[in-house]
């Protein structure tokens, strides 16, 4: 019997009977629980380390994205920040009086 199946059939006691898994873990099977429980924070470490590296691959690829995006049109970025930047100066400049 390979690892697989037998995690076929806790899985499936586990279904039936929860308690009576609790109980074997907690009595029987020392060994299995601390093998267990010993790899789900290096399992819970590799998501995260996953998470990190997908996160700055998407940053960076919108960011070269966003330079070609900018060096291709200059001009539109150009206008429309000195359009905000009235826009605000604008709003502030009437507030203040």
């Amino acid at each position: 019997m390979n690892v697989k199946e037998a995690l076929k059939i806790l899985e499936s006691a586990a279904a039936d009977g929860n308690d009576d898994i609790k109980n074997i873990f907690s009595s029987d099977y020392q060994n299995l629980r601390k093998a267990i429980m010993t790899s789900i924070p290096y399992l819970a470490w590799e998501k995260v380390k996953h998470a990190k590296d997908a996160s700055v691959y998407f940053t960076v690829d919108k960011a070269k994205m966003l330079d070609k995006s900018v060096h291709k049109h200059i001009w539109c970025y150009i206008g429309g920040a000195s359009l905000i930047a009235v826009s605000v100066g604008f709003l502030l400049g009437r507030g203040m009086k």
